[in-house]
């Protein structure tokens, strides 16, 4: 608040014995009241849909994984041949885990899914939501640096197998989609691991 000096005043009043003119009005001070406008709420975040547990990775299925032994990854091979142990069969698609021929129950190179009597059953998925049945156009929109190629091993039968390859960045496993009806249909072999797509039958045999 400004302080008024009264003295000055009186003593020129007393000198000229004139009525001063008014003082001028003070000017208005402004307001220092701040009406405050309530914010924008904040838009409540959508809860996104979490992908599906993976059933398998890179190097992965399940519980079972890619460099430990049968035992660990609690599978039998099979008594024709040890080295190859059935992990699931869900309505006609197999998966398999593959070892060592020459030792048996030795640490798993890959595992070999496949449709052998579609009876309507579900392939297992990976965390992008793929598996068997994807086509050559799908993969490719999921995985753009996969490479597609064939592999003409398949029993000795007719036909090259079309295949897709996928490699895992962070380790030495690969993803190798297999389409033994040609690259207009859907995958219905698929191999993962370090030595995934390099033989697709004969397995019982050894590679």
């Amino acid at each position: 608040m400004r302080r008024i000096l009264l003295a000055p005043l009186a003593l020129v009043l007393v000198l000229t014995g004139c009525t001063p003119p008014a003082p001028p009005a003070a000017e208005p001070e402004p307001s220092s009241v701040v009406t405050e406008t309530e914010a924008p709420t904040a838009p409540t975040p959508t809860p996104t849909d979490e992908l599906p547990e993976a059933d398998f990775g890179f190097t992965f299925l399940g519980d079972s994984v890619i460099g430990t032994d049968f035992a660990t990854a609690g599978v039998t091979g099979l008594a024709e041949c040890p080295w190859y142990a059935e992990v699931e069969n869900n309505g006609g698609i197999y998966t398999h885990a593959m070892s060592y021929p020459e030792a048996p129950g030795a640490e798993i190179l890959f595992f070999f899914t496949q449709v052998v009597t579609f009876e309507g059953g579900t392939a297992p998925l990976n965390s992008e939501g793929v598996g068997l049945g994807a086509t050559v156009d799908e993969l490719l929109a999921v995985y753009p640096d996969a490479v597609v190629g064939s592999s003409a091993e398949f029993g000795g039968g007719p036909g090259a197998i079309v295949t897709v390859t996928v490699d895992d960045p962070d380790s030495e496993s690969q993803y190798v989609f297999g389409f033994r009806g040609g690259s207009s249909t859907p995958s219905d072999m698929l191999q993962w691991g370090p030595q995934a797509g390099g033989q697709w039958s004969h397995l019982c045999l050894g590679i």
